[in-house]
This record gives structure tokens, C-alpha cells and sequence, in this order.
């Protein structure tokens, strides 16, 4: 049997992630990533300074976990 995946996106925005555009504060970053982990969720990939459609910039992290 295939496993099937779900996934998430979170975007952290410059505002929330650090004083100007490309600087990461990393005690944020790691909180976010501690409560995708307890959720069950994988970080797969993190595109740092993304353009988001209609949202602010920022950093955009990509998780999946096994489907229920």
C-alpha cells in the first residue's frame, strides 16, 4: 500500500521573523519548527525572502506528515 502525505505551508513574515528583510530570528524560527514537530509534521524545505502571492514577503517553510 502507497503512503499518502499531507502538507502545510507557514510563511513567516519579515515583521515576525526578524528587524529587516534576510535576517532570520532564529528563537521564532525554532519555536515554529518545535510546534510543527509535536503536531507530527516534517520540515521538508524553507525558501528564505519568498514573494507570496497577496501576502507580505518572507520566509516560507513547507512540511508533510503521514495522512490519517
Amino acid at each position: 500500500m502507497a503512503r499518502t502525505w499531507e502538507y502545510k505551508t507557514v510563511a513567516l513574515t519579515h515583521g515576525t521573523m526578524g528587524v529587516s528583510k534576510g535576517k532570520i530570528n532564529r528563537p521564532t524560527l525554532e519555536a515554529e519548527l518545535a510546534t510543527a514537530g509535536r503536531e507530527g509534521w516534517e520540515l521538508v524545505h524553507f525558501w528564505p525572502d519568498t514573494s507570496l502571492h497577496q501576502e507580505k514577503d518572507g520566509h516560507l517553510l513547507i512540511f508533510k506528515r503521514a495522512a490519517h
